[in-house]
């Protein structure tokens, strides 16, 4: 007999909304699978936290459902958010998934459920995720900045209010962010929405430059409805995988469309200073050769997870014949036809040049796997990603299913069902392994998702390389590293000598850590706790939630809770980091 989803979802969430509203926490606890899990985002504290077990869940809920002051609880009866059948073949069970409102002391909530029988038969929550959504009184705006509703009026010159707005943000930004790729324009324009005075800073001379200095052959990984941007989706005829310059263009004209504030040829001088007094940086940006001092009450740095290029200092550097270069400078395959290449590291950017100097006809092409890489098909990666991100459902709806799913649980299911992986992979891995490469699917078996959140490396998406290494065209030399250089090419670990006109180290980057204690200065990052990679919760270290220094904050990738963090800071709501112990930094 079919599932009545309403029914169920229905008598669920009037028990959950009792617990809720009447602050009872041993019931909250009790609507919850023994092994179920909680996501808390700003609702019950001002953090992110992720929890799993009915005990851990009670005692955090205990602790702070009363100040929450939670009210109006309603089921979400839109389109794609109300109750529907949920499956888990994994536990061969099947029950509801839907979305709920509420409001709590801070302002408008939403959550996202997902129900599965117990052993008594009592639908339970296997997730519930609770959000704070917006701050009452003060909700995202609809439109635009001065572009809004009242356009058309006799005599209005909205080009100059613009003009004047923009010369407001940019004499006294609340915000400074560093850095205009992805994640900062779409921070930027959530901040903008939210009414925070927002300027960006860009070291290139022009947005998206920081993806037009990439080779040539490089493209999102990822398919278009899980890559667009925040409030402007993709045109429906975009290509599912978006090349480099397209990516550059979009950006740019992202940043025109969306209104944002952006300086390019602009670099922060190294070493602002924060006054604890006023709650203000005093910071010194040098644009386009001429000095500029802002007093910002927040820095956003969001110039990626990764640092600068990190290339390793190996002895005799200076008798090697050939070029050497970094993966960051390479510009295509075509000036290295008919050479020796060496490509050092097997990431994705390893794969990627490899593929491009063999369609450009190197001699030879060379990759060293230094350690087992983690190594899927690319179609298959994004079938996954299609189905958690398809294209006749909005991507905000998306992104709230997928946040409600917490890292820890996905990481239980991905080591609980890793041999389906390997199955899928077979075909892909047997070309691999016939060409010598080493392959892992993480050393926890957590697969890719959650190692490339961990790790942010030692992976790639296969999209051809396995056919060029099975055929002999990619020589891959694994478990093995360079020792020096010789004249000739590279002396390696194991004692065989390499010869190559080029060594290319696609080696990936220097800690973001090390390269922010350079522009931050050790005063500062003396303060900062670790700022990527999961914590004991499988939340992120340090990336938009309090990294341990006040006003400071880190995009390690698209988020936009923290506007609602520097919005309530801006209010007085939220007073900092001794604000109770809500902005508690977790070891």
């Amino acid at each position: 007999m079919a599932l009545d989803v309403q029914v169920i979802a229905n008598k669920w969430l009037a028990a959950f909304s009792e617990a809720l509203v009447n602050s009872d926490a041993a019931t909250f606890s009790n609507l919850i699978l023994p092994n179920g899990w909680l996501r808390d985002v700003l609702v019950l504290t001002w953090n992110y936290r992720s929890l799993s077990g009915r005990e851990k869940i009670l005692q955090y809920v205990s602790a702070h459902i009363s100040r929450a002051s939670i009210t109006d609880v309603k089921l979400n009866e839109s389109t794609h958010l109300a109750p529907k059948v949920l499956e888990v073949p994994q536990l061969g069970a099947t029950g509801a998934e839907f979305a709920f409102t509420f409001e709590c002391d801070r302002g408008h909530g939403r959550a996202y459920v997902r129900l599965l029988p117990d052993e008594d038969g009592a639908y339970r929550a296997l997730t519930v995720m609770l959000e704070l959504a917006d701050l009452s009184g003060h909700e995202e705006l609809s439109t635009l900045p001065l572009r809004d509703d009242l356009t058309g009026i006799p005599g209005r010159d909205m080009q100059r209010e613009f003009a004047e707005w923009v010369r407001q943000v940019e004499t006294n930004p609340y915000v400074l962010i560093v850095g205009a790729g992805q994640t900062g324009l779409q921070v930027a324009a959530r901040f903008k929405q939210m009414n925070l005075p927002t300027l960006v800073i860009e070291s290139n001379a022009r947005v998206g430059d920081n993806w037009r200095k990439r080779y040539p052959s490089l493209t999102l990984h990822s398919p278009k409805g899980h890559a667009c941007t925040l409030y402007q989706p993709y045109p429906s005829n975009w290509p599912d995988f978006t090349p480099r310059d397209k990516v550059a263009d979009w950006l740019e004209q992202y940043s025109v469309t969306q209104d944002l504030v952006v300086w390019t040829s602009t670099e922060m001088v190294p070493r602002p200073a924060y006054d604890a007094a006023t709650k203000l940086w005093d910071v010194t940006v040098v644009r386009e050769g001429r000095q500029i001092k802002l007093r910002p009450g927040h820095i956003v740095i969001a110039t990626g997870t990764l640092g600068k290029p990190y290339v390793p200092d190996l002895p005799s550097a200076d008798k090697f014949r050939g070029d050497t270069l970094h993966s960051t400078g390479y510009n295509g395959g075509a000036a290295f036809a008919g050479k020796r290449v060496v490509v050092v590291g097997a990431g994705n950017s390893s794969i990627d040049i490899c593929q491009d100097l063999v369609l450009h006809d190197a001699e030879s092409v060379t990759m060293i796997q230094r350690s087992p890489t983690a190594i899927v098909s690319r179609d298959w990666a994004s079938g996954y990603l299609r189905a958690s991100f398809p294209d006749d459902v909005p991507t905000p709806v998306s992104d709230l299913k997928s946040g409600s799913f917490p890292i820890g649980l996905v990481k239980e299911v991905s080591k609980a069902t890793i041999q389906a992986v390997w199955d899928a992979n077979k075909e892909v891995h047997d070309k691999l392994r016939k060409g010598g490469v080493k392959i892992t699917l993480g050393d926890e078996n957590q697969g890719l998702h959650v190692l490339g959140l961990m790790r942010l490396g030692g992976y790639w998406l296969d999209k051809g390389g396995a056919d060029l290494i099975a055929d002999g065209k990619i020589i891959v030399k694994s478990g093995v590293s360079p020792r020096s250089f010789t004249e000739q090419g590279l002396l390696m670990s194991d004692g065989s000598e390499i010869i190559a006109d080029v060594v290319v180290f696609a080696t990936g980057y220097i800690k973001m850590r090390e390269v922010n204690t350079e522009l931050l200065g050790e005063q500062v990052m003396s303060r900062v706790g670790q700022v990527f990679g999961l914590d004991d919760e499988c939340e992120a270290y340090g990336s938009f939630r309090p990294c341990g220094h006040p006003g400071l904050w880190f995009a390690a990738a698209s988020d936009f809770f923290t506007a609602l963090q520097i919005k309530a800071m801006q209010l007085g709501i939220l007073k900092g980091e001794n604000d109770d112990d809500d902005l508690s930094v977790l070891p």
